[in-house]
């Protein structure tokens, strides 16, 4: 059983953090922006970065308590279902959810790459999924340094793309934007879709793999990869709502409308950028899940992990997998809920008695219910229907 491991900078683990939650789900958070006042939007924005930075070190500390940075179907099987035939049952079921999960959310960002790619050159469609598999996953092939270096040059392109559209965003008449609007359906849908943006839950043991050098570094990956993705949110969200004409529910478009055709083609990039490193983050992820509980080689994984997701892709299967997705918001919650538990179980039994990382308070009973809660209504949040 090995993986494809590599040693990562603190800015190439953070990267690979940043890459996982800076999907194309970052283009329809200004039009629900703009159904609240800018006092509403900040403050949401405020409480998802902190939910979601609490939750994710709740994964650090269960993570570093072990000797070796273990998969989360792994940490669960230890510290929350017993060695009874039914714990490993669940342990199993945990794994399948992970892995259909994993297989609608990469083959939609397949066909998503490849409709960009049809877009641009006039190539079919199904050239364009075969075109983006090979990108997406030939770099995953060669493990995590590869993903970690490629994330960083993707997240950078991506900076480069959002400075020069801000700065001629700023070269335009600019909206008024009211301090107070909106209500608590509009409110909860904001919120629902930033707590989806700042999700990079899977991606934690391959930052910790990648920094075992210094296991330290961890949790600052963390805070930082989720605030590589605060910042993203907050420039597309205020730069699209201070010059659209009006807030359309895929921002590049009314934001393009009003700064220029040239706007549409960088929209396009960005748009490509956040899919593809979504794509490596989480077929790497579930590449070492495949690893951990199969006991595969790295590349026998690799490719049960991602050839399903071009052949769904390219099969055309948009119906079935728009079902599925769903399956991600019910991800979310059961995240939310096992990973308190574990790091509950993890600090009465782990071997470590001096752990890397220790949250203190911040993992105590109390905070965990206030977790899991802020999960349930991001859930919801992420099923109201806004008009």
């Amino acid at each position: 059983m090995t993986t494809k491991k590599g040693k990562l900078t603190l800015f190439e683990a953070a990267c690979l953090i940043a890459g996982l939650g800076v999907g194309g789900g970052i283009m329809t958070v200004p039009y629900l922006a703009s159904l609240n006042g800018i006092v509403s939007v900040l403050a949401i924005m405020t409480a998802a970065y902190g939910i979601s930075v609490v939750l994710h070190l709740m994964v650090v500390e269960v993570v570093l308590r072990d000797e070796e940075p273990k998969q989360l179907v792994e940490i669960f099987g230890k510290y929350l279902f017993s060695e009874s035939w039914w714990g490993k049952a669940l342990t199993w079921l945990i794994f399948t959810l992970i892995v259909i999960t994993f297989y609608t959310m990469l083959a939609g960002y397949i066909v998503g790459c490849g409709e960009i790619l049809r877009n641009i050159t006039g190539i079919p469609l199904w050239a364009g999924e075969i075109g983006t598999y090979a990108l997406a996953a030939g770099v995953v092939f060669f493990g995590l340094k590869a993903i970690g270096l490629s994330e960083k040059w993707a997240i950078i392109g991506i900076a480069i793309v959002l400075l020069v559209l801000s700065i001629g965003t700023l070269r335009q008449p600019l909206n008024h934007m009211p301090a107070f609007a909106g209500n608590v359906k509009t409110a909860l849908a904001l919120y629902g879709m930033l707590m989806f943006c700042f999700s990079c839950i899977f991606s934690v043991p391959q930052a910790a793999e990648g920094l075992s050098w210094n296991k330290r570094l961890v949790p600052w990956a963390v805070v930082l990869g989720i605030g590589i993705n605060l910042l993203f949110v907050v420039i597309v969200g205020f730069m699209a709502m201070l010059v659209s004409k009006p807030v359309t529910e895929i921002a590049i478009i009314g934001w393009g409308g009003a700064i220029g055709k040239w706007a549409l083609v960088l929209g396009t990039i960005f748009v490509f950028l956040a899919l593809i490193t979504t794509y490596w983050s989480v077929s790497y992820a579930l590449s070492v899940v495949i690893v951990e509980r199969l006991g595969w080689t790295y590349r026998l994984s690799w490719l049960v992990a991602t050839l399903p997701t071009l052949i769904l892709a390219v099969a055309g299967m948009g119906g079935f997998l728009a079902l599925l997705r769903y399956a991600g918001g019910a991800m979310a919650i059961l995240m939310a809920i096992l990973i308190p538990a574990a790091l509950m179980i993890s600090r009465r039994r782990s071997s470590l008695k001096v752990p890397t990382f220790d949250m203190g308070f911040w993992g105590s009973p109390a905070v965990c219910i206030v977790v899991i809660s802020a999960y349930v209504l991001a859930a919801i949040g992420s099923l109201l229907a806004i008009e």
